[in-house]
C-alpha cells in the first residue's frame, strides 16, 4: 500500500481508585506532542521521550 501512513495518538488516563488507594505516582509528563516517562526507580537520566501525532492529558491530581 504506497503513501499509507499512520496517526498514533496517546492519552494519560485519571488513576484507578487501586492506584488512588495505594499512592502511585505518576510518571508520566507531557508537553505538547512529546510524551516522557520517568522511570521512578531510576531517577537520574532515566526520562524516555516519545513524540506522537495526538497526546491527550486526562489525568487528575
Amino acid at each position: 500500500m504506497a503513501g499509507a501512513s499512520v496517526t498514533v495518538a496517546v492519552r494519560v488516563r485519571p488513576f484507578s481508585a487501586r492506584e488512588t488507594q495505594r499512592q502511585a505516582k505518576c510518571v508520566i509528563q507531557m508537553c505538547g506532542n512529546t510524551t516522557c516517562i520517568t522511570n521512578p526507580k531510576l531517577p537520574n537520566d532515566s526520562t524516555k521521550s516519545f513524540t506522537f501525532d495526538y497526546s491527550f492529558w486526562s489525568h487528575t491530581s
